[in-house]
């Protein structure tokens, strides 16, 4: 009695003679399918390095003055008081700016100021809000155009003088709302 461990198996590539064109078309095809990796993986990171420049750039515009108005230049002198960015420098006369830096759920939009001075600032800006409803992720942000900004009570610090007080009065409905805000030194936003 045999068992089947006796038996020489054969091949398939040994019961028909051997093609080299099929050899060549197997070359050619492994070929290709590397090039597709290293097109897929070079696109990836493009795509991934797009993102992370926009989203750098994006930081770091956000709650300073990235369109330069020549009616209000931001330019910090000795006697005016500055506003404390997310990234911790300090802007005159800002047109946008992120309130909440944590998580960007309170900012200013389209800011027009109307006085700017070493003790207070005073303006109307699109106040925009996540009013976190039903909850905070899944509520969109909320804007409120034609909103009163007023900032106050300069205090001075490493990064100069710079405002620790800010009042957006706004209207949602029939009703105006008070949202207040303090900066203090040390302190995260």
């Amino acid at each position: 009695m045999t068992s089947l461990l006796d038996v020489p198996e054969v091949s398939e590539c040994a019961k028909e003679p051997w093609d080299p064109k099929i050899e060549l078309l197997f070359r050619e095809a492994r070929r290709r399918q590397r090039q597709r990796r290293i097109r897929r993986t070079f696109a990836v990171a493009a795509v991934v390095a797009i993102t992370l420049a926009a989203i750098g750039f994006g930081m770091s515009s956000v709650g300073s003055s990235a369109t330069k108005s020549p009616a209000t230049p931001p330019v910090i002198t000795s006697h005016d008081a500055a506003v404390l960015t997310c990234s911790g420098t300090t802007v005159v006369r800002p047109q946008s700016l992120v309130i909440t830096c944590a998580d960007a759920n309170t900012l200013l939009k389209a800011t027009h100021w109307t006085s700017w001075g070493a003790g207070g600032a005073t303006g109307t800006a699109t106040f925009a809000m996540n009013l976190c409803t039903p909850y905070c992720a899944a509520s969109p942000i909320t804007y409120f155009p034609h909103s009163s900004v007023s900032l106050s009570a300069p205090i001075s610090s490493r990064h100069g003088s710079y405002f620790s007080r800010l009042v957006v009065r706004y209207r949602q409905g029939s009703a105006i709302k008070t949202f207040a805000f303090s900066w203090r030194e040390g302190t995260s936003r």
